[in-house]
């Protein structure tokens, strides 16, 4: 698998929405928001966008789970 390249902004972006994603789904969120980003023309608004999109998936699902489990 390729590495995506970010700019230090697109990656500080990345850490904010990372830091608002329980610790132990951040992985899953890094490699939901690759899979987004994968083979797409990246800038600052998708990141953005994307990054907290998989936060709030991430978030709802894991809700989810604790209220169902």
């Amino acid at each position: 698998m390729m590495p995506i390249a970010l700019t230090d902004a697109q990656m500080r972006e990345v850490m904010a929405a990372a830091r608002l994603v329980p610790t132990h789904l951040r992985s899953a969120f890094l490699e939901q928001l690759a899979a987004e980003l994968r083979d797409r023309e990246i800038g600052d608004g998708l990141v953005h966008r994307l990054a907290h999109d998989v936060v709030r998936r991430i978030s709802w699902d894991s809700e989810r789970t604790a209220v169902v489990g």
